[in-house]
């Protein structure tokens, strides 16, 4: 059999490994389509030490249960003699976060009490929403349940800055991440339960995996679109015999045997993604090239779920994020954050300015964030919650902003006037305006995200972040490997069925956890 993998973002790289190690289909009879000329998806790593880097930020937590379990076959970039989880656990025993000002008001002061701010209707609002079965949520948004005063909360802030949520935002998403999260309520403050990468994502997941797999044979085909898939008109069931892709302005068609497989990324959350620079703002694009393929399979086929929801321009306001990359070769701001927040650099985790116009959240790495990093170079990020608002400073929407507009409002909006010079003189940031990487949080209804296989399918499968695993969250790498891991299982029948998803809900500890916000303060 041959394997066709759409996409060569984590889900994409993930399904080719999963493939070798659990199905024992040779790397040679593999190959991936991917449409840029780069391999990684969402975890990308773009610029230089001297023009800036430009990547993005995310935390993990313990429970990627998929994830840890196929890494732990993947030796690690940074000491090839451990596996990269093995090397991912060892870092964050080593130096978790140590978050000691995660929330700063208007004034630098520590946003910090008891029950994160919540009252006792509060968490009965958050108890019926996480007791609420899904079948009574499609549609529904996070505001519908909650008091206006519930989003000014401490408790509101330290939870939609790490996991991207506004209230006009899906409750069925909400309640899945308040499920999942559970046990990292009593630690959101301080985030010693949330993990990260000791370098940038893509050289610490994507390399490695790319190191594995170019050695067994696997195919990659960059600067390649898929355009379309065909289907057998003589089956009974959904089967793939063709799939036609388009490469350097020259139409392939390639069959598609009936015991071969098919896999295919459904979209990308950092489709249409645009650079800026200091001195340029970046330049949104309209290519739609990500989900065209899984809306041309849409049309007249509701099981293959509905992109709409989550695509289009109409979408952007309520999924848009400008993120920025600061690549600094002065010390100014990395005392000046030390000596605010009262973490050493690297383990503070986030700081969000909640009374930012643009509700900033700024991270500093673990340094060297990259692999040949210069010495005295550091790298830190940031994004705005709501970037469509007039900074406070700077009077323009961060989507207006070059990159030295958004360093300036930053460092302002830190009360690091006297170190502005200095450090605006030190630093290259880079924004980035990504319109849809917030789009699985927009609300939905049961079928808008099509299953790993559809019913009846006999090669095909579908995976990443916009295809629907009962209890999974998306905006997660975890998401990528399960479904591509449901997707084979289903489709081969071969190797372990994917492990189950977490649930804090039925974990005692977990429970307990949340139980003493409330109770203990």
């Amino acid at each position: 059999m041959k394997a066709h993998i759409v996409g060569s973002g984590f889900g994409g790289l993930a399904a080719a490994a999963l493939l070798i190690r659990n199905a024992e289909v040779p790397g040679a009879d593999i190959t991936i389509y991917e449409a840029d000329d780069v391999l990684g998806g969402g975890f990308f790593l773009g610029g230089s030490a001297a023009s800036g880097f430009n990547l993005p930020g995310s935390v993990f937590d313990k429970e990627f249960r998929c994830t840890f379990d196929l890494l732990k076959s993947i030796p690690s970039a940074r000491n090839p003699s451990i596996s990269v989880t093995d090397d991912f656990f060892a870092f964050n025993m080593g130096e978790p976060y140590q978050d000691k000002a995660h929330i700063l008001d208007r004034d630098g002061r520590i946003v910090h009490g008891p029950r994160y701010g919540l009252s006792l209707g509060d968490g009965l609002s958050l108890a019926r929403v996480v007791l609420t079965p899904e079948a009574f949520l499609d549609g529904r948004r996070i505001e519908e349940f909650f008091s206006r005063q519930f989003f000014s909360t401490e408790f509101w802030f330290l939870w939609s800055t790490l996991m991207g949520s506004l209230p006009q935002h899906s409750v069925i998403e909400f309640r899945r991440y308040m499920n999942r999260f559970l046990y990292l309520f009593p630690d959101l403050s301080d985030m010693r339960g949330v993990m990260r990468t000791p370098i940038n994502q893509h050289q610490f997941f994507i390399e490695p995996l790319l190191a594995w797999l170019r050695p067994r044979g696997v195919n990659f085909l960059t600067g390649t679109v898929v355009r379309d898939i065909g289907f057998a008109a003589s089956s009974e069931h959904p089967t793939v015999d063709r799939l036609v892709y388009e490469r350097r302005d020259t139409a392939t068609s390639v069959e598609v045997a009936p015991e071969d497989l098919v896999l295919v990324t459904t979209g990308s959350q950092v489709a249409d993604l645009s650079a800026g620079s200091m001195t340029e703002v970046p330049s949104p694009r309209t290519s739609g090239r990500s989900w065209a393929l899984w809306e041309r399979l849409a049309q007249g086929r509701r099981d293959f779920g509905n992109p709409d929801v989550f695509f289009g321009t109409a979408r952007i306001p309520d999924s848009l994020w400008v993120t920025f990359t600061v690549t600094d070769t002065g010390s100014e701001f990395v005392n000046q954050i030390a000596a605010l927040t009262g973490s050493e650099a690297g383990l503070g985790g986030l700081v969000t300015l909640k009374d930012s116009g643009w509700v900033l959240s700024l991270s500093v790495f673990h340094q060297p964030e990259i692999i040949g990093q210069p010495k005295g170079t550091t790298v830190w990020w940031g994004y705005g919650l709501y970037p469509e608002r007039i900074g406070d400073f700077v009077r323009k929407p961060m989507t207006a902003c070059t990159g030295a507009e958004i360093l300036e409002e930053t460092l302002l909006q830190l009360r690091f006037d006297k170190q502005l010079d200095a450090i605006m003189a030190s630093s290259i940031c880079v924004p980035c305006y990504m319109p849809y990487v917030n789009n699985i949080w927009l609300p939905r209804r049961r079928g808008d995200r099509p299953p790993p296989v559809l019913e009846g399918a006999t090669n095909l499968g579908l995976i990443g972040q916009y295809v629907e695993v009962p209890k999974e969250i998306a905006f997660t790498i975890e998401c990528s490997v399960r479904t591509a891991w449901e997707a084979i299982h289903r489709l081969l029948g071969r190797g372990p069925a994917p492990p189950p998803v977490y649930q804090g809900q039925y974990d005692p500890r977990a429970l307990f956890a949340a139980l003493k916000v409330f109770v203990g303060g």
